[in-house]
């Protein structure tokens, strides 16, 4: 590093450099108070060759360090670490973990979410009614055909399989088969050609708060698709999340359901287009005797997760 000195201050110093004694040291100590032996009799007025020389190679030392740094640093402006002989690299350090510890694909805008413990069958319906059926085309929000559908249809404790059999035929949907047990061909080949899937599970295969060897409730989820694993894309109103399950899970949970709350199971659920509200409930109650007659509710997560519906 150079500084550059003003002229006025360069001045300065060559003047004091030039320095010569006017008096002789007595004189000079009674001048300014001090005693004789603290007055300097004699100033170097120039250097000696050896201490020129040794200025001169410290100084050209300096100048070359300085210049070495401002070469590196400029020619490399924009570099990598390496480039500049720093030693590793970011794809080397450790990679921070991943957030989260429950399968959840991700809390989903097109999930209905309950509005209250008990409303997961009036969701469930109102949200294939909006994929495959009419529910699009009325003019009320979604809470508000929920609680139609759950005023017309339920006693306001649940949604058992025939009630949800009838609010999907009031969406504009129908059940064209039904099954006690998880049966994943025939789920499959109707997500194959655009229909859905209605399933009353434990509540605990969606809720990220149910411990080990908990049960939950007999709860009512749609099967919109699968995933690139092959997974099951539930839709669940209880969190206002679409949860990725495999089919063993799935169909664990469809048993306990059965064996705790003595209902279970699964329906296809496709367009009623062509077909009145009666004749698609009157089919579809029919089919729906198979998953029991348990209502369906919520799960312990649904005060806590997801979005109210609109």
């Amino acid at each position: 590093m150079s500084v550059n000195l003003s002229s006025n201050l360069l001045r300065t110093f060559q003047q004091l450099a030039e320095v010569k004694p006017t008096a002789v040291p007595q004189q000079t100590a009674q001048q300014v108070g001090l005693p004789e032996e603290k007055v300097v009799s004699q100033v170097e007025g120039a250097p000696t060759p050896v201490q020129t020389e040794q200025a001169t190679d410290a100084f050209a030392a300096v100048q070359a360090l300085n210049q070495a740094w401002a070469n590196r640093f400029q020619s490399v402006s924009g570099a990598s670490a390496q480039d500049v002989g720093v030693q590793g690299t970011l794809a080397n350090a450790p990679q921070a973990p991943e957030i989260g510890g429950w399968d959840t694909a991700a809390t989903d805008p097109e999930v209905v979410k309950q509005t209250n413990q008990n409303d997961c069958g009036a969701a469930v319906a109102v949200m294939l009614g909006k994929e495959i059926g009419t529910s699009k085309t009325q003019p009320a929000s979604d809470k508000d055909k929920m609680s139609a559908l759950e005023s017309r249809f339920t006693q306001g404790q649940g949604t058992s399989p025939h009630e949800l059999s009838n609010m999907l035929a009031n969406q504009g949907t129908k059940v064209t088969q039904t099954s006690s047990k998880l049966d994943t061909k025939a789920l499959d080949d109707a997500l194959a050609r655009g229909a859905k899937g209605a399933v009353m599970v434990d509540s605990s295969l969606v809720d990220p708060t149910t411990k080990p060897g908990e049960t939950g409730r007999a709860h009512w989820v749609s099967v919109e698709g699968k995933d690139d694993q092959g997974r099951y894309l539930l839709k669940d109103p209880s969190t206002g999340s679409k949860i990725p399950v495999d089919a063993q899970r799935l169909a664990d949970s469809v048993d306990i359901s059965w064996n705790k709350h003595q209902g279970g199971g699964q329906m296809i659920v496709e367009s009623a287009q062509g077909m009145s509200e009666a004749q698609a409930a009157q089919e579809g109650g029919e089919k729906a005797v198979a998953l029991g007659n348990t209502d369906g509710t919520g799960s312990r997560a649904m005060g806590n997760f997801g979005r109210e519906s609109s």
